[in-house]
């Protein structure tokens, strides 16, 4: 005669050794139901808080370009004090985002349209530790041209070159590589200027060979 079969204990914990998936996971989650709603709710409130942090930085950077507009049509328009105050006022509020670093870039090259090289040179270098690798490059060669403003052209040759180590491409590279070549043959340094001018001359496809081979040829003509 067939053994009849007990029936299961729904409150029995499930017995070691359990092979069934389904029944296992059941189990589970009745026993830890409360844990799993908590999981739940943590990871919205997770979801929750990334879309706010998202939402909160699309809103500075709206605002901060906003700014920079507004900072820009004064510059454009010859009113140099006021734009600068806005440039200002746009690096104090948003210097983390990209137009706050474009701000900084503006408010140095309006002093170097004034003549005050010094001043755009101590913004620049004041705002170059901090800033993100897109616009490095960038405030090197105006930090560049600060320098060759001054007349100091070895300075100038080292602003060149780490612009150059920063580029994006091939082509932006050889650009400062020919300026910092420049500088050096302008500075008195002409072995350095040679290599370069030399190395640009003989890379095949570059804009800067031309130019390159021209430079090279001065220096060799006037037998420095």
């Amino acid at each position: 005669m067939a053994k009849t079969s007990r029936p299961v204990n729904p409150s029995a914990p499930l017995a070691a050794g359990s092979d069934d998936p389904l029944e296992s996971a059941t189990l589970w989650l009745q026993a830890n139901g409360k844990l799993v709603g908590i999981g739940v709710a943590v990871v919205a409130v997770i979801g929750l808080g990334i879309y706010g942090v998202r939402a909160s930085d699309a809103k500075k950077q709206a605002n901060a370009s906003t700014a920079l507009y507004a900072a820009q049509g004064a510059l454009y328009q010859g009113q140099a004090d006021s734009a600068r105050v806005a440039l200002q006022g746009v690096i104090d509020r948003y210097g983390s985002t990209s137009a706050g670093e474009q701000a900084v870039l503006l408010l140095a090259q309006s002093h170097f349209d004034a003549g005050e090289f010094a001043e755009g040179i101590a913004i620049l270098e004041e705002a170059r530790s901090g800033a993100s690798a897109s616009f490095s490059a960038s405030m090197d060669v105006l930090l560049a041209a600060g320098y060759e403003g001054q007349a100091n052209f070895e300075k100038a040759a080292e602003y060149y070159d780490s612009a150059a180590k920063a580029a994006g491409s091939s082509a932006e590279r050889d650009a400062h590589r020919l300026a910092q070549a420049r500088s050096l043959m302008r500075a008195g340094k002409d072995a350095e200027a040679k290599v370069l001018f030399e190395e640009l001359r003989s890379k095949p496809g570059s804009p800067y060979a031309q130019e390159a081979a021209v430079r090279l040829g001065e220096l060799m003509a006037s037998g420095r």
